[in-house]
């Protein structure tokens, strides 16, 4: 007999579907292969030990949730790269400032003028009406021509 036929015919007997024919032929033929006698014994013991593990599963192991531990973790990185990332921009700003603190200061404070202010008044003016009233230009215009007319009182 082949083994892979023998095999499909062991595991059909092991787990009770064989046709009571082919159950007697087969007995027949393990009563004279005593290797083959083996290999169903320790089939069917197989089949019995997973039948009765199947029939008793073991008890459901309930695993402690650590899904608070979680939220509380995710909300710490959170905090602390909110913090990091605070901390990292305070420095950059303090050595930007120490790097040159006085240039920057009095550029923000007075923007150079414009040339134009001193040269010729009366196209400033239509030009400074001709701006949108919130634009950088404009706002230049008027202080060089604050600052002209001021140069001019004194």
């Amino acid at each position: 007999m082949k083994p892979d036929i023998l095999e499909r015919l062991l595991m059909d007997r092991a787990l009770g579907s064989l046709n009571p024919d082919a159950e007697v032929l087969l007995t027949d033929y393990l009563a004279n292969d005593l290797a083959a006698a083996m290999q169903a014994r320790e089939l069917q013991e197989t089949v019995q030990l997973a039948t009765e593990v199947m029939r008793n599963p073991a008890p459901a192991i309930e695993t402690p949730t650590q899904i608070h531990q979680l939220v509380w973790r995710h909300r710490t990185e959170r905090v602390l790269a909110l913090a990091a990332s605070f901390v990292i921009g305070v420095g950059l700003t303090a050595l930007l400032i120490h790097a040159n603190p006085h240039q920057e200061n009095v550029a923000l404070v007075n923007p150079p003028p414009p040339t134009i202010a001193k040269i010729q008044p009366a196209l400033v003016k239509n030009k400074i009406e001709s701006l949108p009233f919130w634009s950088n230009q404009r706002i230049y215009l008027l202080a060089s021509a604050a600052a002209n007319s001021k140069e001019n009182v004194q």
